[in-house]
């Protein structure tokens, strides 16, 4: 069975974690911001105010952040980072930071607030699994530093400091955030409107082709009629000098009047609305749309239709002229694939509080082949003249236009059965149809 369904529909934002490329780069330019503040946070702490710290592991640990970021920049050179990497770099820092506080005076230093950074970025480029992990981690790391941490000595006699401390931490850590949000959302919504941007030139291709395999397949069909026409017309111009016209340029009149048939009938075949707006759908009535497609077919035709109609669809909520096309494409695939008097059942339904079209034949059925390129311009098994392999594939662009679902349903020697179902609700005799 293949099937075509609704469309979904696109994201409005998106994931942090489908774009690592956009959230590691603004990391990597945050992470050198802190390297930076951390030498300076050192330097003013040992120099300036002559705090004793152990000044060795300190360094060892702003080398590491300098060397892990410096490997972060390089990644992007190399190919599209993991989305991965994106939580590995913030629990990292969260442990890095909880050495380097451990090794300055644990709670009792203003920085520790930087925390919060590490919980913002997480909330904004993470799912809410990771999210929680990189909370849980930062209430243990805190928890830890309330125990053990390496107390300062010399900063009760400067009670000043601790007040400018926390003025500091505030103001930077209030700078960091919003810098840091406002660059990876600016980034994200750019890149989302470039792929909206993207995405409506397809659909505007989309279309075109569409247009296109219409033309090409007019101008496929009529080719042969009109070509007679032009033959027939030339022979009837010479005919037409004798005084008494013959019995064979009444017949070349006659041609020249199926073919104008013929090729009336191939531009009603084509006569599918795709551009029809679903929005205006209307609900039509069940034996409107019975008697439009009776009065559609021949009597051959419809005297071998047999509609089975359980009496719970009186209304069809769908654009009347699109989905009257499609049922006659398959309707009329379903006459030519079932030989001689077969009949063919058009089944209608309620199933699932949708409306539901079978169209079944007792023809010979498809093979796997057959039925993986049903649907694809031009590939048709009808001899030539009968079809151009439209057909199919114009009841797929209606089903996608209407919000509906198509499938077709065949083996060998066991027929075919097509499947075109509405999204929208049936209508019944309850709702005022």
């Amino acid at each position: 069975m293949i099937e075509v369904s609704r469309r979904p529909s696109f994201a409005a934002f998106v994931s942090a974690l489908n774009e690592p490329q956009i959230v590691l780069a603004a990391l990597t330019r945050l992470r050198w911001l802190a390297v930076i503040g951390q030498l300076a946070a050192t330097v003013l702490a040992a120099v300036v105010l002559r705090l004793h710290i152990p000044l060795a592991p300190i360094i060892v640990v702003i080398v590491v952040t300098a060397l892990s970021n410096a490997m972060l920049a390089w990644l992007p050179t190399v190919g599209k980072p993991p989305g991965w990497l994106v939580q590995v770099v913030l629990l990292l820092d969260v442990y890095l930071l909880t050495i380097l506080l451990y090794l300055t005076g644990g709670p009792e230093n203003p920085f520790a607030t930087l925390y919060l950074i590490h919980v913002a970025m997480a909330v904004i480029v993470l799912r809410a699994g990771w999210t929680w992990l990189v909370v849980a981690t930062v209430a243990a790391c805190y928890g830890i530093l309330l125990r053990w941490h390496w107390k300062l000595e010399g900063l009760d006699q400067q009670p000043n400091i601790v007040a400018v401390g926390n003025w500091a931490a505030l103001v930077l850590v209030s700078v960091l955030i919003a810098t840091f949000i406002g660059r990876v959302i600016r980034s994200l919504r750019q890149r989302e409107h470039e792929l909206v941007l993207v995405r409506e030139r397809a659909a505007k291709s989309e279309q075109l082709a569409a247009l296109t395999t219409l033309a090409a397949g007019a101008a496929h069909e009529l080719n042969t009629p009109l070509g007679t026409i032009a033959v027939v017309a030339r022979e009837l111009e010479l005919s037409c000098n004798s005084p008494v016209p013959s019995e064979s340029v009444l017949d070349d009149a006659r041609l020249i009047r199926r073919e104008v048939d013929r090729c009336q009938n191939i531009l009603s075949r084509m006569r599918v609305d795709i551009g029809e707006e679903v929005s205006h759908r209307a609900v039509v009535s069940f034996e409107a749309l019975e008697s439009d497609l009776r009065r559609s077919l021949d009597e051959r035709e419809a005297s071998r239709l047999k509609i089975v109609h359980d009496g719970q669809v009186d209304g069809v909520p769908a654009p009347p002229r699109a989905i009257e096309q499609a049922l006659l494409v398959l309707l009329r695939n379903a006459f030519d694939a079932s030989a001689g008097d077969k009949p063919v059942t058009l089944a209608v339904e309620r199933r699932n509080g949708h409306v539901r079209f079978e169209v079944r034949d007792q023809g010979c059925g498809m093979s796997e082949e057959m039925l993986r390129r049903a649907g694809e311009p031009f590939f048709t098994t009808k001899e030539p003249g009968r079809g151009m392999g439209l057909g199919l594939f114009l009841v797929r662009l209606v089903a996608q236009q209407c919000g509906a679902t198509f499938s077709i349903d065949s083996k060998l020697d066991a027929g075919t059965t097509c499947v075109l179902e509405l999204s929208g609700p049936a209508v019944n005799n309850a709702n005022g149809i």
